[in-house]
């Protein structure tokens, strides 16, 4: 059996994503500091308008320079703090990033290490590198830069909204009869984008996967004389990808412009009812200058809140692969108290371990690989005293690397026992028989 790629199709689930939160755990602090610094950056993004308003309609429009030095003061001191803000963001953002990919990676290296043999038996190689490498970078990257940079457009749309209301409400009203219709047209051209995305990751394991069993294999490739085969079928998953990709990217083209057209559209009514109300003397130049300010800036924030959203979604299929994986059982396990007695691989305690002699018994053995429907071995007894050689023989399929796979204790007997030294050798760790073994 070899495992296929699971197709991951859910809609955000908290439960999933919570599996991470214990990767993040020792750098709760880092993380902390960094929404801090993030809430901070998007205030400063808020009042900057406010300053150009104050600027005009104190300085230009009243045609003199009192309190400019005062006004420039402040203006440097709040862009000072505002770089400070991001040095500190963009510090935590790379700490999280590198940090929490790097235990993951171990968890996973660490993990690898206690997966019984049938799993790599039924494994590609490639899949596995997909999960670990891929997977991780998609998962880290996303929360420590896109999850954190979600939370700033939340509080720079919020904010000003805030602010356009707090400035001019009936022209604030204009904006936001606009952001419905960007936010359905986001939601809607980012779910397909997102389905595509999906289907092009998915092709690019695959891709993975083959250049892995293409290197690894070139000798019985050679051997067997099917480059042309081969060629044959990557052709066809690279094709596969030419093509998703170019659909993804057909959608964005279409997508953009009209988010480009909706930000001039709200642009072009700001100024034209502002422009109005100005004329009439019910608004300041300045504030009208801080509204197009707002208008033309508040767009981007949504779109990058949907694109990121959609962006969650997607890479919560990396999480529950990555958590697959993580949560694999071994089939062959030693018990707790053999354990106890005799350590793990990660930490042996070798003043307990016997000296083996070498001498092996099947008895009454019968076996049937975890994913198989039929006993390779039934009822199969055998003695091999210590020190003899034996040679088995036989067609294949016969059993013969089932003998050893099972002396190895890479398997286990489905029913009856093996003896090692007069021992069942699961009353012993298979760190001390592997040690044993030349």
């Amino acid at each position: 059996m070899r495992i296929e790629e699971k197709e991951y199709t859910k809609s955000i689930d908290i439960s999933i994503w919570k599996k991470v939160f214990p990767f993040l755990a020792p750098r709760k602090n880092v993380l902390i500091m960094v929404i801090v610094m993030n809430i901070l950056c998007s205030v400063v993004d808020i009042i900057m308008p406010l300053f150009q308003r104050q600027a005009i309609d104190s300085f230009i429009e009243k045609n003199t320079l009192a309190g400019l030095g005062g006004f420039i003061a402040l203006y440097i001191a709040v862009i000072v703090f505002q770089m400070w803000s991001v040095i500190c963001f963009t510090r935590g953002c790379m700490t999280l990033d590198v940090e929490t990919g790097r235990d993951m990676k171990r968890a996973l290296f660490v993990h690898l290490q206690k997966l019984s043999f049938s799993y790599y038996n039924a494994t590609p190689v490639g899949y596995i590198l997909s999960r670990v490498m891929n997977d991780v970078a998609r998962i880290t990257e996303l929360i420590a830069w896109d999850v954190i940079d979600m939370l700033w457009a939340i509080f720079y749309v919020v904010g000003v909204f805030v602010a356009m209301l707090f400035l001019n409400w009936k022209l604030a009203l204009v904006i936001m009869l606009i952001v419905p219709a960007i936010a359905v047209l986001t939601w809607y051209f980012q779910n397909k984008i997102l389905t595509w995305n999906r289907q092009v990751r998915k092709i690019n394991s695959k891709i993975t996967s083959g250049y892995n069993e293409g290197i690894m294999g070139a000798k019985t490739v050679k051997s067997l004389v099917v480059e042309e085969k081969n060629f044959r079928e990557f052709a066809s998953v690279t094709e596969e990808m030419r093509s998703a990709s170019i659909k993804a990217a057909r959608l964005n083209a279409i997508y953009i412009p009209l988010v480009v057209f909706f930000g001039a559209l709200a642009t072009a009514l700001v100024l034209e009812r502002g422009g109005i109300m100005v004329l009439n003397g019910s608004m300041d130049i300045g504030t009208l200058a801080a509204f197009t300010a707002y208008a033309v800036g508040i767009f981007e924030p949504i779109q990058r809140l949907a694109g990121i959203l959609s962006q969650c979604i997607s890479a919560q299929a990396n999480i529950e692969r990555v958590m697959d994986l993580l949560e694999q059982k071994p089939n062959v396990v030693d018990r707790t108290d053999v354990l106890r007695k005799y350590g793990d691989a990660f930490s042996p305690n070798k003043c307990n371990w016997e000296k083996i002699q070498g001498d092996i018994v099947f008895e009454d053995v019968s076996f049937m690989y975890p994913d198989g429907k039929e006993y390779v071995l039934e009822h199969f007894n055998l003695h091999v005293p210590a020190g003899m050689n034996v040679a088995i023989v036989g067609e294949t399929g016969a059993g013969k690397s089932t003998l050893v796979n099972l002396v190895g204790r890479f398997f286990e007997p489905t029913k009856g026992r093996i003896l090692i030294d007069g021992v069942d050798y699961r009353e012993r760790s298979q760190l001390w028989l592997h040690s044993q073994i030349g």
